[in-house]
């Protein structure tokens, strides 16, 4: 019997915070429009940059306001604790949830074992619903001088025009 995966892994690698709203938005606008929820936990406040790019992009007024909702400030130990039970709430709403997290690669891991640990206590729940949980761990370039490494803890990657498959990319690589 093949176990099943609870939370997918996912990865992108930013420059600055404008940079970071900049390549995700395009992805959140499009899963949002397919019913996918939206859950921030940020290390830093973002929310700044993320009205720049919602203000100098055109979009319909209603996708622009769900973007703008979100809770794109910093993140405390509280905001996680809501954005989990917000999570288990919404698990027979929807059949994805994409975590966003984004902050030092220390911050980064701790959630990272923060939501292992939430989903295998939440383990029913989540296979009753059937949910795809997607965590994407977005790290900051500056410190992080061998993506490689990073890589290796993913199965995804979270590009501008989507979210795409290591596995294929690595089979790539090695053939040519």
């Amino acid at each position: 019997m093949s176990e099943k995966i609870l939370l997918k892994k996912t990865f992108s690698v930013y420059a600055s915070d404008l940079h970071l709203a900049t390549m995700i938005f395009p992805f959140i606008d499009k899963e949002i429009e397919k019913g996918a929820i939206i859950k921030p936990i940020l290390e830093k406040d973002i929310s700044k940059s993320i009205q720049k790019v919602v203000k100098s992009v055109g979009l319909n007024s209603e996708i622009k306001n769900k973007i703008e909702q979100l809770e794109w400030k910093q993140t405390n130990i509280e905001k996680i604790k809501q954005t989990l039970n917000s999570i288990e709430n919404n698990l027979n709403e929807t059949n994805i949830i994409h975590v966003v997290i984004s902050g030092s690669n220390y911050f980064i891991e701790k959630v990272n074992k923060l939501m292992d640990v939430w989903a295998k206590a939440n383990l029913n729940i989540i296979e009753k619903s059937n949910a795809i949980i997607n965590l994407i761990n977005c790290y900051n370039y500056e410190e992080n001088e061998n993506i490689n490494e990073i890589m290796e803890k993913h199965e995804y990657i979270l590009r501008t025009s989507g979210i795409e498959d290591l596995y294929q990319e690595n089979e790539l690589k090695k053939a040519n």
